[in-house]
């Protein structure tokens, strides 16, 4: 079963894509709070092996790192979960190493660290995964030498993790590349793929929407394909789109249908993928009619305390891992810690059992 959880101390608005920075919030204009509907967590059954998976955009590793280390830390002692995916990290390839370092002293039982940086523009993107599970094989334009230096895939790993082997790692969609950015990764593990991603945000003025949807939206749809035709398929992280109208606060607001994130055409996409890659939103699956959920809320206008958001990280998954594990593989948990802090987004989560 998964580790008891202990509470947490207690993540962008769809018209606000301008970065956060060091601008003090504005004060928000109202006291109306967004209600929040119950969403009760679920544990995995205790004839199977429980695996979670946690991703949390960051906003800027190194900040983060400085200033909300300890709330990392709360969710890993509260969760227990083998991989943990930051996001957003914002660092250059020159600061992995020491990084890898810091990570595996502040996190000792994370055996493998792997960054994807961007290279087409400095201070920008980036996806960092640490795994429980040590690495059989890496596949990636960043990692390098890091393993050689810091010990990863160390042998006496294996004798004390009990979760599924980790087969290897790959940055980008396979032949389609997308490494430039340094936005996804995809862990093979024994008996599923876990794929990470910090999608493109369509930016100001909507300037990246056409490459977003024509381009992004296109080929990761494929890449997921591939690997759903060899076996079941997790895909995480800040999908940077809010789905359904329950997963925006203001969704009558008249800006909403023109701003990154809530156009219809990114929340079309969204549906269009589910229904062609036969994927199933793991949190609406189970709590549907949940209302009040969100993982962003804009610091710039001050809307956290309001619960004033809106839901732009996800867990999507093959639907065949919903019907009881056939593939040997459940989903039977899907989380959103709402109340931690330390940035604009809020971590998310999966727990899969394992037989």
């Amino acid at each position: 079963m998964r580790a008891k959880r202990t509470p947490s101390p207690t993540a962008r608005d769809g018209a606000d894509v301008a970065p956060t920075g060091n601008k003090k919030p504005k004060k928000a204009t109202t006291t109306t709070t967004v209600e929040r509907s119950d969403a009760a967590r679920r544990d995995a059954p205790r004839d199977a092996r429980a695996f979670t998976a946690i991703a949390w955009n960051v906003a800027g590793l190194r900040s983060f790192h400085e200033k909300s280390l300890d709330r990392l830390r709360g969710v890993i002692a509260g969760e227990a979960p083998d991989v943990v995916i930051l996001q957003e990290h914002k660092l250059q390839e020159t600061h992995c190493a020491a990084f890898t370092e810091r990570l595996r002293r502040d996190f000792p039982m994370y055996k493998t660290v792997q960054f994807a940086v961007s290279v087409a523009k400095k201070g920008y993107s980036g996806v960092v995964v640490m795994c429980k599970a040590a690495r059989n094989g890496t596949s990636g334009s960043t990692q390098g030498t890091l393993d050689a230096m810091f010990g990863g895939g160390a042998k006496d790993e294996e004798a004390t993790y009990d979760g599924p082997k980790l087969l290897e790692i790959r940055e980008g969609l396979g032949a389609r590349g997308y490494t430039d950015e340094g936005r996804t990764m995809t862990l093979e593990f024994e008996g599923f793929y876990l794929v990470t991603a910090y999608v493109p945000n369509s930016g100001q003025d909507l300037k990246r929407l056409d490459y977003r949807i024509g381009e992004w939206e296109r080929d990761m749809r494929a890449h997921l394909k591939e690997l759903d035709a060899k076996k079941p398929v997790v895909y995480m992280g800040d999908l940077n789109v809010a789905h359904l109208d329950s997963d925006i606060w203001n969704v009558g607001a008249s800006h909403i249908k023109k701003s990154a994130g809530t156009t219809p055409q990114e929340r079309e996409a969204f549906g269009v993928m589910l229904e062609e890659n036969d994927l199933r939103d793991a949190f609406r699956h189970f709590h549907g009619d949940a209302v009040g959920w969100f993982s962003y809320w804009s610091v710039r206008a001050g809307n956290r305390p309001f619960n004033k958001g809106l839901r732009l990280d996800y867990t999507l998954a093959s639907k065949r891992v919903f019907d009881g594990g056939a593939d040997g593989v459940e989903v039977v948990d899907a989380f959103i810690l709402d109340k931690v802090l330390g940035s604009d987004h809020a971590p998310v989560g999966v727990t899969l059992a394992l037989r």
